[in-house]
């Protein structure tokens, strides 16, 4: 009883312990530059604007020239809105010299924040098609990979960090074949990434958010649409779609919004607590679903996930 019970006082201690250090910041926040992709809405609009309000220097890239335009007119001089297009090598380049001639002398980079991410493809895996997973893969994936080796040098010099967004579909794949793959990924691709620059004081994590209400579910009704129409599907697979396919395709959605959480501030918390933590976590399970539902269902057998997941409607054509 005695060894049980130094047992259990030594785990308690240990989680205080690390709940502790978790809570240790940073500071000189007007001293520090954060890179941040995908902010023309979303989470990544909400992190710039909080992170401009908390006096970082923020470099938000935005895939249009009207978002860029709308930083620069409506934020402090110490935010700098960037035209960047993570699926294309050159618009990073062309991103990275105007983050480089904006820099002070001697100073890099102490937050990378890959946010940039699309929904992609729609419907089951025979709906896919090769474009789908390339445009999907493109910013989801090598986009994070290629921004991450663009900044690598800058971050190396500050021993900052890189906030790579994944998703609870990066831990149990369903739905979109596209996104989840690009989504185990981005979970592959971090955890590599942290053990190379494992001595270089350089930090890695990974964000995980379960669903969440964003712009990305209005994308998901013009892609249910197309698919519907069977536009870009070969002949075959048109002809095997049923009537109500649009319904079908939509299904999974509207089930999905029913519990989705309208708390975007709850990403972009774990997104600032990445940036600002002496001691980060590795991984950051935000949500509610994300943390109560999803985690016991990537520890479930496969049979019982599986037939829950089919259960709940998540299966579509």
């Amino acid at each position: 009883m005695e060894i049980l019970l130094l047992l259990a006082f030594v785990l308690v201690f240990a989680f205080f312990f690390e709940w502790l250090l978790r809570q240790l910041k940073i500071d000189d926040y007007e001293l520090r530059y954060v890179l941040i992709t995908g902010c023309d809405t979303g989470f990544g609009h909400e992190l710039a604007r909080k992170l401009d309000k908390l006096n970082f220097n923020v470099f938000a890239c935005c895939l249009t020239k009207t978002a860029v335009e709308n930083f620069n007119a409506t934020s402090s001089k110490k935010l700098k809105g960037v035209e960047m297009d993570v699926s294309k090598d050159a618009s990073i380049e062309k991103a990275m010299e105007i983050v480089k001639r904006a820099l002070p002398d001697g100073k890099g980079l102490w937050a990378v924040v890959n946010n940039a991410g699309i929904l992609g493809g729609i419907g089951s895996i025979k709906l896919h098609t090769r474009q789908d997973y390339e445009n999907t893969f493109a910013v989801n994936l090598y986009g994070c990979i290629m921004v991450t080796k663009a900044c690598m040098p800058l971050v190396l010099k500050e021993r900052g960090r890189f906030v790579n967004t994944s998703s609870i579909v990066g831990r149990i794949a369903f739905l979109s074949s596209s996104y989840a793959i690009s989504k185990y990924g981005i979970e592959a691709f971090s955890d590599v990434l942290r053990r190379d620059l494992y001595s270089t004081g350089v930090k890695v994590q990974i964000i995980e958010p379960g669903f969440f209400i964003t712009p990305i579910w209005g994308s998901s009704k013009q892609l249910a649409e197309n698919k519907a129409k069977g536009l870009g599907l070969p002949a075959e697979v048109r002809s095997q779609l049923p009537d109500d396919a649009l319904a079908q395709l939509t299904r999974a959605g509207d089930m999905l919004a029913k519990f989705a959480s309208t708390k975007v501030h709850l990403v972009v918390d774990a997104y600032l607590h990445a940036i600002t933590s002496k001691f980060p976590k590795k991984r950051y399970l935000v949500g509610n679903d994300a943390k109560y539902i999803h985690r016991v269902m990537w520890n479930l057998p496969e049979c019982m996930s599986d037939f829950i997941i089919y259960w709940q409607g998540a299966n579509t054509i």
